[in-house]
């Protein structure tokens, strides 16, 4: 009677474990557009321009990825190209 009780108990004490508690953060989610997910991770390549290009007679040149504090935060700035000259 014993042995029955304490595994009775056990088996009730493990199953409210389980079910009691805060319930799960939902999953991260990209950005939806029409029934596509893209998600970005990490930084930007070149593409196929490369660290530079010229466009109109102006030079564009690529600025990497660097981290930076933004508010008390430390916060990842994605590269991009930016007008020089």
């Amino acid at each position: 009677m014993k042995t029955s009780l304490v595994l009775l108990l056990g088996v009730l004490l493990c199953t409210s474990g389980c079910v009691v508690g805060p319930p799960a953060p939902p999953p991260p989610v990209g950005v939806v557009s029409r029934g596509s997910v893209v998600v970005a991770v990490g930084d930007r390549p070149y593409y196929t321009r490369g660290p530079y290009y010229i466009e109109t007679g102006r030079r564009y040149v690529w600025i990497p990825g660097h981290w930076a504090h933004r508010h008390g935060r430390r916060v990842w700035i994605h590269g991009h190209y930016t007008l020089r000259g």
